[in-house]
């Protein structure tokens, strides 16, 4: 189940799948399958401590802590942190006091006496939740942050939510079974992280319910696959592109993404580059025609990168760039150029296809043009995130790449395909010329702008993985030298 929806949609699946199924039915069939899974990661001599919230979550987790004693666990401690409960949590508490589980209270314990527990299992808040946590409920969340056990969080780490801005507090947990489908605070770029290790079950929801789920972006984990070069494949036939990039106080940009673009198979390469710093560019990239360019007329080209390295001040390239209607990616500060056309209301639309390659930074940059409004920010939700990034692409029509512990592939049509990274030895200097090179390669070969996006997305992410194997941490430049390999090895 690799869908990413909105909690409320899990809710109304939840409620629905209701009409057929008992609600403790389905909580018994959800907090067996969590247990399964921690099962197989704790120890018989380990110590549990089950953090209990008022809500349905928290019934979850005492029935897993009854499991959990069925399963050999005989150190079990409950922690209940709310004051009112729903029924099915009155049900599984009445259920709970007939096993010689040690309960404690919140109101009535002091956290700085609890000792540290091997496994806490968090059951405080699930999706539920609407706005920041309140302030008891953040003491204890900073308390499980700050001890030594490992943390198996129910749903969603407790401080997270759909409609909670991401950066408020939260359980940074260890494991995170999603129940049902994940959502969107599963999988913005600042909370992914925090719910480690996250795998879904279901909750016995039927097969129609399942796919009734409404998306709003979907996990590609599916493996790089590419077709292999007809046997008869030269260089002008595997794709000429033109790369518009560097200056003099960043001359090696654009050249990263010039090798990139050949090891991902590109058959011809040229860079246009300021004419101060042609002698330095030709001399270093001899695979590479490489012209001094001020503005003129570009032509003969499968596809166009602008950007790595480029420099401010070059709206007028892009207008000319734009009006060539050839393929176009946009990397670094051709982004900030186009945001600056959109600004100025000079940036009218284009019918070619164009893939952008922002970072974090840089689609602030870009959604503030687009919608006109501060966004993109650490005080946003989840929610807010994934309409905002839904809208940006499609108003410019475009596909974008966002780059960040995650890859978020949003297209005109506003699909959204995330891809895991979670490789922070992608986090270097130059990485992003080195996919921007991959992409248009692919772009030029013919692909679409869809799928030169997310095959290049997935080059560059395992091209990481195989240099960080190797080489431990590595420069770009290194990187260069695993794309070729990763290819090679994806033509099926």
């Amino acid at each position: 189940m690799n869908v990413v929806t909105s909690s409320a949609e899990v809710k109304r699946v939840e409620q629905k799948a209701k009409e057929t199924l008992p609600s403790l039915a389905l909580m018994e069939s959800a907090a067996l399958k969590c247990w399964c899974i921690l099962a197989k990661l704790v120890k018989p001599a380990d110590s549990l401590l089950v953090l209990v919230g008022g809500g349905n979550n928290g019934a979850d987790a005492l029935a897993i802590a009854r499991h959990a004693y069925h399963g050999g666990l005989t150190k079990i401690t409950v922690l209940q942190v709310a004051q009112r409960f729903s029924v099915e949590h009155e049900t599984q508490q009445a259920l709970v006091s007939e096993y010689p589980i040690t309960q404690l209270f919140l109101d009535e314990t002091d956290l700085n006496t609890l000792p540290s527990f091997d496994w806490i299992v968090d059951g405080l808040t699930g999706l539920g939740l609407r706005g920041e946590l309140n302030e008891s409920l953040t003491e204890v969340v900073n308390w499980v942050n700050n001890n030594k056990g490992s943390v198996f969080s129910v749903d969603i780490p407790s401080g997270l939510g759909d409609q909670v801005p991401v950066n408020g507090p939260s359980i940074h947990a260890d494991y995170t079974v999603a129940l049902g489908s994940y959502t969107q605070s599963h999988y913005h770029s600042l909370t992914r992280t925090r719910c480690g290790e996250l795998t879904w079950a279901n909750p016995s929801f039927s097969l129609n319910l399942l796919n009734s789920v409404e998306r709003v972006a979907i996990v590609d984990k599916e493996p790089l696959s590419l077709p292999p070069l007809d046997r008869s494949a030269y260089k002008n036939s595997r794709g000429s592109v033109a790369i518009f990039g560097s200056s003099s106080a960043y001359s090696g940009a654009a050249r990263l993404s010039a090798r990139a673009a050949f090891a991902a198979r590109g058959g011809l390469v040229s860079l246009f580059c300021d004419p101060e710093i042609y002698e330095i560019a030709a001399s270093e990239s001899p695979s590479v025609m490489v012209h001094p360019y001020q503005g003129q007329e570009v032509t003969g080209f499968d596809a166009i990168l602008a950007g790595p390295g480029w420099g401010e001040g070059r709206e007028g390239y892009l207008k000319t760039l734009l009006d060539s209607s050839i393929p176009l990616v946009l990397d670094a500060d051709g982004i900030r150029a186009l945001s600056s056309l959109v600004v100025s209301g000079e940036y009218e639309g284009t019918s070619m296809p164009m893939i952008l390659t922002p970072h974090l930074g840089e689609i602030r940059v870009l959604g503030e043009a687009v919608l006109k409004k501060r966004c993109f920010l650490p005080t946003d939700t989840p929610e807010e995130f994934f309409t905002q990034l839904q809208t940006v692409a499609q108003t410019l029509g475009a596909t974008i790449v966002l780059k960040s512990s995650l890859i978020h592939i949003a297209q005109g049509d506003g699909s959204v395909t995330i891809l895991e990274g979670l490789n922070p030895s992608l986090g270097v200097a130059g990485s992003g010329d080195v996919l921007a090179g991959v992409v248009v390669a692919l772009l030029g070969q013919g692909f679409s702008p869809s799928d030169a996006a997310l095959l290049g997305s997935k080059i560059h992410l395992q091209s990481g993985v195989r240099a960080h194997e190797e080489l431990g941490y590595y420069d770009s430049e290194s990187l260069i030298g695993y794309i070729g390999s990763v290819v090679k090895e994806a033509e099926r």
